[in-house]
C-alpha cells in the first residue's frame, strides 16, 4: 500500500469517528445562547450537565430570571430540549432543536409566540464534582402541617472538602457529614428547639440547579426539593477543621436521630 492510500485511510477513519466523539459529550457544557424572533434578539446562559447514569439536566439564566430545561436528548449531533419559564404565574414552554458542530449549536425554537432561530457558543465545561453542589440553595421541606422554605449554603474549603450552613426561621442549624458523590448529596442537620437536640438525615439527587430528596426523621420522611439561588464564593484559604464531623477521610459513627426530635413543622 502506498503512502497516499495510507493517508487517505487515516483521514477517512477520522471522519467516520468524528460523529461518535461529538455524540458522547457534545451538548454538555456552558453555552452563551442567542435567539432571534423577527427583529428581536435575546441572550441567555444555558448549562447542561450529564450524571453518572447518563441522564441530562439543564438550567437557563437570562434577564427574566432562572428557568429549567427538560426532555434533553442528544443523538447523532442533534440536541433537543424544552425550556420552561414561569411568567405571571403561567408556565411558558419553548421547544428547541439544533445541531452541534464543534463549539457551535444552531437551530430553531418553537414557543407559543412563534418560531425563532438560535445560536449557542460553548464557553467551557459545566461544573462537575464538588463545584456542582457549591452555592446557595432554597430548600422547601414538606411537613404534615405546611411547607417550610429555608436556606442551605454549601462552600468548598481550600483542601477540597465541603462545608454547609443552614439558616432557618428559628436560626442557624449545624450541618455535618456533608458528602456529594455521583450526583448524590447527603448530610446531617442538627437543630435545637426548646433545649432539645433534633437530628435529621438528608439524602437527595442533584440535577443541575435542582435537588430532590428526603429528610429522614423519627417522625417519618419529609420530601424536600431545592433550587440553586446563587453560586457561593469559595472559602479562599480556609482549612477544614480536623475535629469537625465529616471533615476528614474517616467518618465517625453518625448519631441516630433523636427520639425526641420533632420535625413535623419545625425543620429549623
Amino acid at each position: 500500500m502506498n503512502k497516499k492510500a495510507v493517508v487517505a485511510g487515516v483521514v477517512l477513519a477520522c471522519v467516520m469517528l468524528a460523529p461518535v466523539v461529538i455524540a458522547a459529550e457534545g451538548v454538555v457544557g456552558e453555552w452563551e445562547f442567542k435567539s432571534q424572533m423577527q427583529a428581536r434578539t435575546s441572550t441567555a446562559t444555558m448549562t447542561i450537565t450529564k450524571n453518572a447514569e447518563g441522564k441530562y439536566a439543564g438550567t437557563w439564566s437570562s434577564q427574566r430570571g432562572e428557568s429549567t430545561l427538560s426532555d434533553i436528548t442528544f443523538e447523532k449531533g442533534t440536541a433537543k430540549f424544552v425550556q420552561t419559564m414561569n411568567f405571571g404565574g403561567q408556565d411558558m414552554k419553548t421547544t428547541y432543536e439544533g445541531t452541534v458542530a464543534g463549539t457551535k449549536l444552531t437551530g430553531k425554537g418553537q414557543g407559543q409566540f412563534g418560531e425563532s432561530t438560535f445560536e449557542g457558543t460553548l464557553q467551557g465545561e459545566a461544573k462537575s464534582g464538588a463545584d456542582a453542589i457549591v452555592g446557595q440553595w432554597q430548600m422547601s421541606v414538606n411537613t404534615p402541617a405546611r411547607e417550610v422554605v429555608e436556606k442551605l449554603t454549601i462552600t468548598k474549603n481550600a483542601d477540597g472538602t465541603l462545608a454547609g450552613k443552614w439558616v432557618g426561621q428559628r436560626g442557624e442549624n449545624t450541618i455535618s457529614y456533608l458528602k456529594f458523590d455521583g450526583g448524590k448529596l447527603t448530610f446531617t442537620r442538627t437543630s435545637n428547639f426548646g433545649g432539645r437536640e433534633m437530628i435529621s438525615d438528608f439524602e437527595g439527587t442533584v440535577e443541575g440547579d435542582n435537588i430532590k430528596g428526603v429528610f429522614k426523621t423519627e417522625r417519618g420522611d419529609r420530601e424536600t426539593t431545592a433550587t440553586r439561588v446563587t453560586a457561593a464564593k469559595p472559602e479562599a484559604g480556609k482549612k477544614a477543621d480536623a475535629n469537625a464531623p465529616g471533615a476528614g477521610k474517616a467518618e465517625p459513627n453518625k448519631p441516630s436521630p433523636s427520639k425526641n426530635a420533632d420535625k413535623e413543622a419545625k425543620p429549623s
